[in-house]
């Protein structure tokens, strides 16, 4: 039986829909950036602040507060952060599938459009970012949203609409995170071909329709960014701190003078893309044949989607700080011309035995993963000891990732080489599904703080305090009562530590939490609780008769009360 394109594609958003949800509300936020951002959203809630994030009461101005805004919305809902914290990025994937496989469809056929959304779910970055909780998703909704109606426009148009939408999508991409602007660079390649004689939309370039959409990009800025200057346009320092940061140094400074993640200019074409947007960079060999067939004739969708995915990697390459998650706004593009393509390619020997291989690479990895307690002691090597997690988590999840190997051995085993595309998927969706499900909640309580924070619990009392010293955001977000903290990221470890020992030293009912780091200074080591190993550090609870006399100042230059709704 032949399913239509129809059916076909209804069937690849159910998959898409089951492998982006697998395992939604089975575990916390995790670090380094969902239970910090977990943190600005609940604040936002529970203090009916929404304008200015915050992260325990300090000004947090690294990101501008889109993000937020729609944790803070699904957490008002669903009343769970296991949940919020995901929902922006998951509805966001759909979305972004829904976008690259109906522009698929206009712009060649349907056929297309059902490869075209299976290359989007295969690329190994798709997933990993979209079942996240972090603000990269949302923004890839954006910039994706900005490309469709640009695509629209220049492609298949003239269409004003879409060309307005998307310069309303660049706008709300860049109130997301900085970078929201990245659709327009498209006009360049436009422009090229424009000049060049390709066969795109033509409009006069003094029609004044032409302002439609950087109108609406400075309309959906200004729907965050007014209000935030008229509120920090007093005499407040640490509004006007938070105004000029947010302003500049998160964005031209972050750019031409980065202070962070630095890496060389080819680090995003050697230790991202490579394993990022398997298995696409896999058939590279094939397709790259295949893009210059379409540029010798002068297809446009190749010229302006591929000459905009260099333009941007390039952006990105320019500065020294450089993450891997900054390609990510690329996929739904490099799917699009990629995917078109890949039901060719798929005619021949080749790449069906690159996705063959890898379905048996990724497999036996999962095999040896999962029996390597048994390898280690059949070897008499012990090489997992210098990994936490390897050592800490419980037997079970070995035994769970062995299965989720086992049912990847039986999928190659069963499609092999002639249905290796097949194959390819099914192994990814039962790596995608099986991990969340299966293995992330027996980990959940090492990576989400919620150990340390448990053993926490059993050594206070209802009547004492608990302080924060050189504190996880995790930490914070699992403890649920009255709080007290001296500052985030202060970056003056001997100021903070003495402020956290004043304030312990100042009542015999407080405790404090501190890492192993900030302990040799102001406490005597053997009256610290030990609380264990947790995010590469020792951590300790911390009595009045800890603290040294020489810290034991009564002085405390910064405090934070938090949860402090929450005392009788």
């Amino acid at each position: 039986m032949r399913w239509s394109h129809n059916t076909q594609l209804v069937l690849l958003f159910l998959i898409g829909v089951v492998i982006l949800t697998a395992g939604l509300g089975l575990r916390d936020p995790w670090p380094s950036d969902e239970p910090r951002y977990a943190l600005v959203a609940k604040e936002m809630v529970e203090s009916g602040s929404w304008l200015i994030p915050r992260v325990g009461g300090v000004l947090y101005p690294d990101k501008p507060p889109m993000f937020f805004w729609a944790v803070s919305v699904f957490f008002l809902i669903t009343g769970s952060m296991r949940v919020a914290i995901f929902m922006p990025s998951l509805l966001a994937g759909i979305g972004v599938l829904w976008l690259v496989t109906d522009l698929a469809r206009r712009l060649w056929n349907p056929q297309a459009a059902i490869w075209t959304g299976a290359t989007l779910l295969a690329i190994v970055q798709f997933p990993l970012q979209m079942k996240g909780g972090q603000i990269d998703g949302l923004l890839c909704f954006w910039t994706t949203l900005g490309l469709y109606g640009f695509s629209r426009h220049l492609l298949t148009g003239p269409d004003w609409r879409w060309y307005t939408i998307a310069g309303l999508a660049g706008g709300f991409g860049v109130i997301t995170k900085g970078v929201g602007f990245l659709p327009f660079l498209i006009f360049i390649p436009y422009a090229f071909a424009t000049r060049g004689g390709w066969p795109v939309s033509r409009m006069r370039w003094n029609d004044g329709r032409w302002l439609f959409a950087p109108l609406a990009f400075l309309l959906a800025i200004a729907v965050w960014l007014a209000p935030m200057l008229l509120t920090t346009s007093g005499t407040e320092s640490d509004l006007i701190e938070y105004r000029d940061n947010i302003l500049l140094k998160q964005t031209v400074t972050r750019f031409t003078d980065a202070w962070g993640h630095l890496k060389p200019p080819w680090y995003l074409f050697t230790n991202a893309i490579p394993w990022l947007w398997l298995p696409v960079t896999f058939l590279l060999p094939w397709l790259f044949p295949a893009w210059w067939r379409d540029l010798k004739s002068k297809d446009p969708t190749t010229l302006l989607l591929g000459g905009w995915i260099i333009l941007m990697l390039l952006f990105f390459s320019v500065s020294e700080g450089k993450r891997s998650v900054y390609i990510f706004p690329a996929a739904p593009a490099l799917a699009l011309i990629a995917g078109h393509h890949i039901s060719r390619l798929m005619e021949n020997s080749g790449p069906k035995r690159v996705l063959f291989g890898l379905s048996v690479v990724i497999t036996f990895a999962l095999l040896i993963l999962g029996v390597h307690p048994y390898l280690e002691t059949l070897l008499s090597t012990n090489w997992s000891e210098n990994l936490e997690l390897a050592t800490q988590a419980p037997t079970e999840v070995w035994s769970r990732i062995t299965a989720i190997g086992l049912v990847s051995l039986l999928v190659v085993g069963f499609t092999r080489v002639e249905k290796a595309p097949t194959g390819f998927a099914a192994v990814m969706a039962s790596l995608w599904i099986g991990v969340y499900v299966l293995v992330y909640p027996l980990i959940n309580d090492l990576r989400s703080g919620r150990v340390v924070m448990e053993a926490v619990r059993t050594h206070m009392t209802d009547s004492e305090t608990l302080g924060f010293a050189d504190w996880k955001e995790q930490f914070l977000l699992q403890w649920d009562e009255p709080a007290i903290h001296f500052g985030y990221r202060r970056r003056d470890d001997n100021g903070e530590i003495r402020d956290a020992a004043a304030w312990l030293s100042s009542e015999t009912k407080n405790r404090l939490l501190l890492s192993g780091e900030m302990t040799a200074s102001c406490f005597d080591p053997t009256l610290l609780i030990d609380l264990g190993l947790a995010h590469r550090q020792q951590w300790y609870l911390a009595h009045p008769s800890s603290v040294l006399a020489a810290c034991n100042t009564g002085v405390v230059r910064k405090i934070y009360d938090v949860n402090s709704d929450r005392r009788d």
